[in-house]
């Protein structure tokens, strides 16, 4: 049976992406830049395998998640993985990078090196259609996850607009 896979785009409040960098000397896209992201074990729903994998790579417990949604499930992007399934899901956290580095000093990650956000999904985007930083090749499926996560970010900005004019809107009582 083939791996399935976990990925999270996590942001914090401002919208920046966090990136992990993963460490120099290993075999597998050394100082490649990634998601949070992992294989499922056996009986495991993605959703657990999101909280496991942030926990043990981040220190990140499933109390500190503000929000968790499932965005897309897509083919897994890297090439050593083709025709496995990978959930994207969209976690929202409030820690700094260097909160989040700080806990990767205390944690057993043998991969990641660093974490660092970028300014934007659409940053991210262009990371990994131009460069070759990431560590998976760009796909269409992506592009539909960057497309799906910048409306959602563009709603956020809209609603937060709103809200700091002190205009109630038909679309600000949606997202309530």
């Amino acid at each position: 049976m083939d791996k399935e896979f976990v990925s999270a785009i996590i942001t914090n409040n401002e919208g920046n992406v966090l990136l992990l960098k993963r460490k120099k000397d290993l075999e597998l896209d050394p100082e490649k830049y990634d998601l949070c992201s992992g294989h499922m074990k056996a009986g495991e729903v993605p959703m657990q395998t999101i909280y496991r994998q942030m926990y043990e790579k981040l220190g990140i417990s499933q109390g500190e998640i503000k929000k968790v949604e499932n965005v897309e499930d897509i083919p897994t992007p890297h090439k050593d993985f083709k025709g496995t399934i990978c959930h994207v899901y969209h976690v929202e956290i409030d820690l700094t990078s260097n909160e989040i580095n700080n806990r990767l000093k205390t944690t057993n990650e043998s991969e990641i090196q660093s974490a660092q956000y970028i300014e934007n999904i659409g940053m991210l985007r262009k990371i990994q259609k131009y460069t070759n930083l990431m560590r998976t090749e760009h796909t269409d499926e992506q592009d539909r996850i960057f497309e799906i996560m910048q409306e959602k970010q563009n709603k956020k900005e809209e609603i937060r607009v709103y809200k700091e004019q002190g205009e109630e809107t038909k679309l600000c009582q949606e997202e309530r």
